[in-house]
């Protein structure tokens, strides 16, 4: 048997086997990433779209880092009075209950599709068309609902789904929402997705895609136009660095707020007793509160996110901030959860691909078959307000694509989950960097996350950890849980070794060819 020259882990097993068919066909780890991200699109319609929003960290095999902004963004048209095409609705069983706005009104102006494009652009290996070959055949001839999906299907169809006959269409052809293993045929989304690869994004964003997304905008009452859509393009921003640990960990920087707040968890965590597993419980909580409450209280214009960030780091390096700080924003607002998916690849060559991306809730609007997003709806990434974001400005986001460096490996993972993206990829970096447990282990390790909550902090776990130790309010596991977020990780070691991890909590898959 062949050594692998190339290691891959999605959030889904068709795209596991997207990237590993792209690696047999000669791309590197960026064609695998990129291709389990398009396949994202039919087998996790609800957690990643075309008309979504995502980051591409890409690490080339100098070391070299950059990544491609896909964040959804305000379109410059302005609505006639905010709130203009929003419909407020109400999940009673979805994150213990929360609200989210959907409509016309809700769609930010998708990125993902520019970013993927401009990573492939600059480090593809393979023809464009070969990226969508297994989405697109998955799309025609239709794949078994995940258990993930059918889950987010059922407590979500009320509220949205079953408001738009599009999306009836795809998600209950004979009347009921689709269940786990039934199948998902996406005939219409198998045909745009065509036009993509033969013609290149330029048909989403101003050809005949982009004229149908832009009607049905308006005619549900929303007000991005096609030249909202001919505007966007992906940034290319350069990464926020953290050394810790003797690890050098490169994360997603502003505007974003994830990669923000992972740095400061990080930079806390750097300095805390993490010997004892109740001390360590204990600062890992800490820093959690600490760094999202200030992300709370100082984050809130996302222009301002990256002087604000430079004041915390600042006040840590010059000993005015610690764990030991509280600050009460954090049990004022929290944010739910919103639906993403993360896969990362590897390559012997040493190319490392991370990539985070997100539906939102879904705006509940299906066109030829592409869901689009309700980020201007979601009231956790518009602090400003309704509609209150500066024309052409990107939205708030927490998602942290991460390449992690450590000695004789480079590491690249993330994960979904909202407010848990940043303490999945914190805790599995301390079970690396700091346990030096294997990537398979540091993944399955067991987590915690303080929820916060108006009526007080609640603190989840695990089995395995201490969390009965501490006087916060309990929510004891019984077993690893999907709540926790779902790391996927891809290392190449510096003899070309590589390997890859899904996480258990969620319905993911990783290939090694």
């Amino acid at each position: 048997m062949s050594t692998p020259r190339l290691a891959a882990a999605a959030g889904s097993v068709p795209g596991a086997e997207a990237a590993a068919n792209v690696a047999r066909a000669g791309g590197n780890a960026v064609d695998a990433c990129l291709a389990a991200s398009i396949m994202a699109w039919v087998a996790e319609p609800f957690f990643g779209s075309i008309g979504g929003s995502g980051f591409v960290l890409v690490r080339t095999p100098a070391g070299e880092i950059e990544i491609f902004d896909g964040n959804t963004a305000m379109p410059h048209s302005r609505p006639a009075e905010p709130g203009q095409g929003l419909q407020r609705v109400y999940f009673p069983e979805y994150a213990d209950g929360m609200y989210t706005g959907i409509g016309g009104g809700s769609v930010g102006v998708p990125g993902i599709l520019a970013a993927v494009h401009r990573a492939w652009e600059l480090h593809g290996n393979i023809e464009w068309e070969a990226l969508f070959a297994d989405a697109i055949r998955a799309a025609r001839n239709g794949l078994p609902m995940s258990k993930t999906a059918s889950y987010y299907l059922s407590v979500t169809w009320d509220p949205v789904w079953c408001k738009y006959p599009a999306a009836t269409q795809i998600f209950a052809p004979r009347g009921e929402p689709l269940s786990e293993g039934e199948d998902l045929v996406q005939s219409e989304l198998a045909d745009a997705l065509e036009l993509v690869a033969q013609r290149g994004p330029e048909v989403f964003y101003s050809g005949e895609l982009a004229a149908d997304i832009a009607t049905q905008i308006q005619a549900d009452g929303g007000f991005m136009t096609v030249e909202d859509l001919s505007r966007s393009e992906p940034l290319v921003r350069q990464a926020l660095i953290s050394e810790v640990w003797g690890w050098r960990v490169d994360t997603n920087p502003p505007p974003a707020v994830g990669g923000a707040v992972l740095v400061h968890m990080l930079a806390l965590l750097h300095s805390a007793d993490l010997k004892d597993p109740v001390e360590r419980l204990r600062a890992l909580v800490e820093a959690q509160r600490m760094a999202t409450g200030y992300r709370r209280e100082r984050y809130g214009d996302p222009t301002g996110v990256a002087s604000a960030f430079q004041e915390a780091i600042d006040a840590l390096n010059e000993g005015r901030m610690s764990t030991r700080d509280s600050i009460d924003q954090f049990t004022r607002q929290t944010t739910r959860s919103q639906e993403t998916t993360h896969g990362s690849a590897a390559d012997s060559n040493g190319y490392v691909c991370s990539i985070t991306e997100s539906n939102g809730y879904g705006a509940g609007l299906v066109v030829h078959g592409m869901m689009l997003n309700n980020s201007l709806g979601e009231e956790e990434l518009n602090p400003l307000g309704v509609h209150g974001l500066a024309p052409g400005s990107r939205c708030h986001s927490n998602m942290a694509p991460t390449i992690a460096s450590g000695p004789g490996v480079v590491v690249g993972l993330g994960s979904p989950g909202a407010d848990r993206i940043v303490g999945a990829i914190a805790q599995t970096l301390m079970r690396m960097a700091v346990d030096g447990d294997s990537l398979e282990d540091a993944v399955a390790a067991p987590r915690a996350h303080l929820d916060p909550r108006p009526e007080g902090e609640t603190l989840c776990f695990e089995p395995g950890l201490p969390g009965d130790k501490l006087s916060f309010k309990q929510r004891p596991y019984d077993d690893i849980h999907m709540f926790f977020g779902a790391v996927q990780a891809a290392s190449v070691s510096d003899n070309g070794s590589v390997d890859a991890v899904h996480d258990p909590r969620r319905s993911g898959g990783h290939v090694l060819i």
